[in-house]
């Protein structure tokens, strides 16, 4: 199933991310979460960031949102793209594994 994403949300987004990590970010999040997901395991979005990652990898997000669940999609998913280039698909374990990557 193909999802399409509007990542107007942030134009950064749309032009720093290439369009295969975030056509795997989008499968991952298929099998994490809803882009709005807060529910108490200590996870929070589409793509579940806890909060080390979210204070790591998008602090200016948390600080104008707060979690993860506040955050549009595009900006999920640039900071999962950010996170990706230092430990690949390595947060998600198991759903990278459903995705192929």
């Amino acid at each position: 199933m193909l999802v399409v994403i509007n990542l107007a949300s942030t134009a950064e987004a749309a032009t720093r991310t290439p369009n295969w990590i975030k056509q795997a970010l989008i499968c991952i999040h298929e099998h994490e979460g809803a882009w709005n997901a807060n529910t108490g395991n200590g996870y929070y979005g589409g793509l579940q960031m806890d909060w080390s990652f979210m204070r790591a990898y998008g602090p200016e997000y948390l600080r104008r949102w707060g979690p993860a669940h506040n955050w549009p999609a595009g900006v999920q998913i640039e900071v999962a793209a950010r996170a990706w280039q230092t430990r690949g698909f390595g947060p998600w374990p198991n759903t990278r594994r459903m995705c192929g990557v």
